[in-house]
């Protein structure tokens, strides 16, 4: 490829970058990778085992998914940002996961949780609260809901892990 044309196209990311990250964050939060401490203690506290739906709002690069297909959930991220999602797919072929764990490029919002029966997020306090009718309308009964760092107002969590491995706070259990 010329020089001129990379030199081009690396302006144009670094202009454009701005507008795009605008964009795939005005849904739900600005993406920070759970830390991997932290991804393990959201699944413990969900107890997390084989044969659990696990569904991801917000996905960012896929590692709860991937944790959790490690474990033998059949797992599903939902992220909205086209970048993210094929790299969470690269990395779902790349550890041969992709039979059990998915990921859907999506409004979490607009994807059906009814089959869910674990749902994990980390998103904003804000979007917790757009998301609590949902969440009741659509999970079954005993589904266990882990949100990492901002609780849902008005509902009173079964557990609260605080979280000394991170800056963010603490997990958040609730039982639907």
């Amino acid at each position: 490829m010329e020089p001129f044309i990379i030199v081009i196209i690396i302006v144009l990311l670094y202009f454009l970058w701005p507008f795009y990250s605008r964009l795939t964050t005005q849904k739900g939060a600005p993406f920070v990778p759970t830390e991997p401490k932290t991804v393990e203690k959201m699944l413990r506290l969900a107890q997390v085992k084989k044969g659990d739906v696990l569904y991801d709002l917000g996905s960012g690069d896929g590692r709860i998914v991937t944790a959790a297909a490690l474990m033998g959930a059949n797992a599903y991220g939902v992220e909205i940002d086209p970048l993210k999602t094929f790299y969470s797919h690269f990395m779902l072929l790349l550890f041969g996961l992709n039979k059990y764990a998915k990921i859907i490029r999506g409004d979490f919002y607009k994807v059906d949780l009814s089959k869910a029966n674990v749902v994990t997020l980390f998103l904003l306090p804000e979007t917790n609260q757009k998301l609590k009718d949902k969440l009741q309308k659509e999970l079954r009964t005993g589904s266990r809901i882990v949100s990492y760092a901002f609780k849902f107002d008005g509902w009173k969590p079964s557990k609260k892990l605080f979280n000394q491995d991170s800056a963010f706070g603490p997990i958040y259990l609730y039982i639907r």
